[in-house]
């Protein structure tokens, strides 16, 4: 399935482990990168950028400073910054000083931020450049307040502060790492506590696995505060010793511009992100997506069309799409290159260090072939727990396993997502997956980006409602939706109502509020 092969080991409670020579944790990854690149182009901005060697300084340094303002092994340091050199070497800097990251979205309101602030426990709030006035407001809603240190005017963080030492030791592979709040989309964001050994497992996936190489020069377009973003493209670059370009805020033409001029060969990004830049190769006639040998996507429905269209827009590079969740430090399941194309509807098969099962939902039944079932999965990129007041809480069961909530079919091997199971719609008796009905609303040529969900009907229980955005120029109708899903659906999997809006609700980790969507007035 298009992986590359890399051997595994179980533990005693038969959990998968990659069996390749790896570092202690991120803090001795780094030390040994910085060792062996050092002259090596590390982190790149508009700005400027570090060598490895100056990335160590940097972070080191740092480091020293933040146990100089009484930062412990343990304590939580939270980290608001947008992509860039001050949240990169935060980060790392807090893992150098046996400090535990909280890495803060900061599309977030003051009020949510606060709540996360005090949920964290965080001792200090590290913030970059343009946000000191969103961290003001937030530290005022909080109700145990943290210090806060503003970058200053080239984006250092606590210059000319006291410095402590450092611990004797580094935190090792089972020690917290990070705390990454989850987007919420059910209620309240959940802190996924993530552990340097996780972190390390999904960077070998993020590398040997898919195939990424220490002369790549990744495009980091998504935030880094996000799981993606830090774990599957910030960590295994220094895994690797490779460099990374950090494009502070999404746009289409400044993401081109960056693989042109940087030589950027790899990335990652949302479909939505990719039809951006695709639009704007075509409308400007530009080509520098040829110079891209990895282009992977994943976090919504790929439309085929558009998966045709990268394709021809990039005939040399590898496809590939990756699925997983915060609680699994990011992946999951992975189909790349030829594949890609030849099941366009999954998510790939369970990667090496994946152990993944379909189990009839609400039991440890599992499914038939061809049936339905919730993805249960345990592996070694599975996080320690959910932070809590009290200490961490597990999220497995005593061997390993987690449920994921979603929905979903094995065909030969490849995994294709049906639903999350809350999400899915019970109509006169059937049951209406979500997802299958946005995968034919996006083949459409004139629909940008889609949702469906069931609202209530005194008939049928439910009715299948879709909410579609246009693309620019296209003439779309309600009517005209409706009649493309009737030649591709069966009859009670069309949508009753297609509402076109100008945009989807979105939380601030880019997902689609359903619950939002079950709320609004249809016509």
């Amino acid at each position: 399935m298009s992986l590359l092969t890399v051997p595994t080991r179980t533990d005693q409670r038969g959990v998968r482990h990659y069996d390749v020579s790896l570092p202690v944790d991120l803090v001795d990854m780094l030390r040994s990168t910085v060792r062996e690149r050092g002259a090596h182009p590390a982190f790149v901005t508009d700005g400027g950028g570090l060598t490895w060697t100056e990335t160590g300084a940097e972070v080191e340094a740092l480091a020293r400073r933040l146990a100089g303002a009484g930062v412990r092994p343990g304590d939580r340091v939270a980290v608001l910054a947008g992509n860039g050199l001050p949240f990169t070497t935060a980060v790392f800097a807090v893992w150098a000083a046996g400090a535990i990251a909280v890495p803060l979205n900061f599309r977030l309101t003051a009020g949510d931020l606060g709540g996360l602030l005090s949920d964290s426990g965080a001792r200090l709030l590290l913030v970059g450049p343009g946000l000191e006035q969103l961290a003001a407001d937030s530290v005022a809603q909080c109700g145990a307040p943290p210090e806060v240190a503003h970058a200053d005017g080239v984006g250092r963080l606590l210059v000319g502060g006291a410095e402590g030492g450092l611990p004797d030791r580094t935190p090792g592979g089972d020690a917290p790492a990070a705390v990454m709040y989850t987007s919420g989309t059910t209620g309240r964001p959940k802190g996924v506590v993530i552990s340097h050994g996780n972190a390390l497992q999904n960077a070998v996936t993020c590398t040997s696995v898919i195939g990424r190489g220490p002369d790549d020069v990744e495009l980091v377009m998504v935030p880094q505060f996000n799981i993606t973003g830090l774990c599957s493209q910030t960590v295994p670059v220094a895994l690797l010793g490779a460099t990374a370009y950090l494009l502070d805020g999404f746009d289409a033409a400044r993401a081109l511009d960056a693989v042109g001029e940087h030589g950027c060969t790899s990335t990652v990004g949302a479909p939505t992100m990719w039809w951006r830049m695709l639009e704007q190769s075509d409308e400007h006639g530009r080509d520098e997506l040829t110079g891209l040998r990895l282009a992977l996507f994943g976090g919504a429905p790929m439309p085929t069309a558009l998966l045709q269209r990268m394709h021809d827009a990039m005939p040399d590079a590898t496809l590939g799409n990756g699925f997983g969740m915060t609680e699994t430090c990011s992946m999951l399941t992975y189909v790349g290159g030829d594949d890609v194309l030849r099941v366009p509807h999954s998510v790939g098969g369970p990667l090496p260090l994946t152990e993944l099962r379909l189990l009839r939902p609400g039991t440890d039944q599992e499914a038939g072939d061809g049936e339905i079932g919730e993805i249960v999965v345990r592996g070694a990129q599975v996080a320690l727990g959910y932070w809590t007041g009290d200490g961490i809480v597990p999220l497995t069961d005593t061997e390993g396993w987690i449920s994921t909530g979603d929905a979903a079919v094995l065909e030969d091997g490849f995994v294709v997502l049906r639903d999350r199971l809350k999400d899915v719609i019970k109509r006169g008796g059937e049951s209406v997956f979500s997802f299958e009905v946005e995968n034919v609303l996006y083949q459409h040529s004139g629909v940008l980006d889609a949702a469906v969900v069931g609202v209530p009907d005194e008939q049928y229980g439910e009715r299948v409602v879709a909410h579609v955005v246009a693309k620019p120029g296209s003439d779309l109708t309600s009517e005209g939706v409706r009649a493309f899903c009737r030649d591709h659906l069966a009859h009670f999997k069309v949508p009753s109502v297609v509402e076109i809006r100008e945009e989807l609700p979105r939380n601030p980790g880019g997902k689609v509020v359903k619950s939002a969507l079950r709320s609004a007035p249809t016509s």
